[in-house]
């Protein structure tokens, strides 16, 4: 049974594997880039979870929890009164495409709601195609692109100011 539930300190490790393994499924071609990229994130908001996403007001993170195995997680970050951001969702790639993903967004929007926000933004890179094609379904909408060393890097809007 999957449950998605609120990170606990405990899970800490887990959850840098799963971010780890999650980056380096898609970095075909680009491994130094998104090796930055990873020791980046390891030492910034992924160091101190409950300081970035659970103490500050407007920000969490969930894991999704199956027989206590974290095989999914997501972060969402206060940007303003109006505006949440969706950071570091991944999934494990033993369990893509079940649902979990959906699930995972599915949290985010209620929460979001909740605290009431207007949108949600995130930022992808096109590596990552059934992440895309999964925001797309749950109403993300392209806004842009721009070229960060040789990612290409996409950013994605969700209105939330009518219902879904």
């Amino acid at each position: 049974m999957l449950t998605i539930r609120s990170f606990q300190p405990n899970d800490q490790e887990a959850v840098r594997d799963l971010f780890v393994k999650g980056q380096l499924d898609f970095a075909q071609g680009l491994e130094d880039t998104v090796q930055a990229y990873i020791r980046r994130s390891l030492a910034d908001d992924l160091a101190d979870i409950p300081a970035h996403y659970l103490n500050p007001p407007g920000s969490h993170f969930w894991v999704a929890d199956q027989a206590g195995q974290i095989k999914g997680m997501v972060g969402i970050q206060r940007e303003d009164e109006e505006v949440a951001e969706l950071r570091r969702m991944s999934v494990a790639s033993d369990t893509r495409r079940q649902g979990i993903g959906g699930q995972l967004l599915e949290t985010t929007d209620a929460f979001c709601r909740e605290q009431g926000y207007q949108r949600i933004r995130l930022t992808t890179v096109t590596q990552l195609q059934p992440a895309i094609a999964m925001y797309r379904k749950f109403g993300y909408q392209w806004t842009g692109e721009e070229q960060y060393g040789q990612l290409t890097v996409y950013h994605f809007v969700k209105e939330l100011r009518s219902a879904d």
